[in-house]
């Protein structure tokens, strides 16, 4: 019954989180936003939303492991696995100026985070300092979309979001379930995860960094696919990028904040997890920077990647 919970909290996450971006699209059509709004912001957001809701949610239930976890383990399966699994289906296209330099501000955020636990734990100053590196890369994101729409096209088709509502009864329908589906998602997925974490031996937080984060980055992993299939690389790249800056910025800053208590870092953490997931912003900004194509031997690396980054960790486990 416990992995039946599991995997019916995930089935809530990612259909509570569809209907979201989908009613939120929706809705910003029907209020003429632009499109290319659309797709750089709630369409890139939503994608985050499990991660979000999820570790939110484990810092107020008090398993602030799980909640570091979440998102230590997101970013590092988002740059192996999400990264590495389009890029078998057909090359990556990263030599464009924008993803150089998005991906060298992810290897930047990822080392204020890494800092940021060798300090200690992280406490509600530690996540206002998050939240205000998130606030500063909106900024300039939202100057970035705002030259890009008056230099570029007008329009950027949104073909591949599928099924939009159009009727407002029906627009609000999809808001209001996906609002109600993700927190219910979520307090199935922690409590089944922590259950999970007693029947295996395992601490809370090994799970947050497989099985709650593998679950919770499928949306990632179907919008990267996605785009692989259609050829529309640079969304798979900027998708895996845009994720995993907003994880450590926006969803750990939140949940320090949140969270009555610091969060503590696991010792394990240290010495292998925040290690591999600075070593995995690297690995990506050199595949970016090469000027070349992530192409399928890149993609089977990494791949190979997370299964080696797999077997260390339950090994210490």
């Amino acid at each position: 019954m416990t992995y039946i919970q599991l995997f019916g909290g995930l089935i809530y996450l990612l259909m509570g989180g569809d209907l979201l971006v989908r009613g939120a699209v929706a809705l910003a059509r029907r209020f003429r936003v632009s499109p290319l709004v659309v797709a750089l912001t709630l369409v890139a957001f939503g994608t985050s939303l499990p991660e979000l809701v999820v570790t939110v949610q484990a810092a107020l239930a008090g398993y602030p492991g799980m909640a570091i976890g979440n998102v230590v383990g997101s970013n590092i399966a988002n740059i192996f696995l999400v990264g590495g699994a389009p890029a078998i289906v057909y090359p990556l296209a990263c030599g464009q100026g924008s993803a150089r330099r998005d991906s060298a501000l992810l290897v930047g955020v990822s080392l204020f985070f890494v800092l940021l636990c060798l300090v200690g734990d992280l406490n509600r100053a530690a996540g206002a300092l998050l939240l205000a590196g998130l606030a500063v890369v909106a900024v300039y994101t939202a100057r970035e979309i705002a030259r890009a729409h008056r230099v570029g096209p007008r329009a950027a088709p949104l073909e591949w979001v599928l099924g939009l509502p159009t009727k407002a009864w029906m627009i609000a329908l999809f808001v209001v379930a996906g609002a109600v589906g993700l927190p219910v998602g979520a307090r199935l997925m922690v409590e089944a995860a922590v259950e999970v974490a007693n029947q295996l031996g395992v601490s809370d937080t090994v799970v947050g960094l497989t099985i709650v984060a593998v679950g919770t980055s499928l949306p990632e992993l179907a919008t990267t696919l996605v785009a692989a299939i259609q050829r529309q690389t640079e969304v798979a790249v900027g998708t895996v990028i845009g994720s995993s800056v907003f994880n450590v910025l926006g969803i750990m800053g939140i949940a320090a904040v949140v969270s009555a208590s610091p969060i503590p870092v696991p010792p394990g953490f240290l010495s292998l997890d925040l290690p591999v997931m600075l070593g995995a912003a690297l690995v990506l900004t050199f595949l970016v920077w090469r000027r070349r194509s992530i192409g399928r031997s890149a993609g089977i690396l990494l791949m190979m990647g997370y299964g080696a980054y797999l077997v260390a960790l339950f090994s210490n486990a």
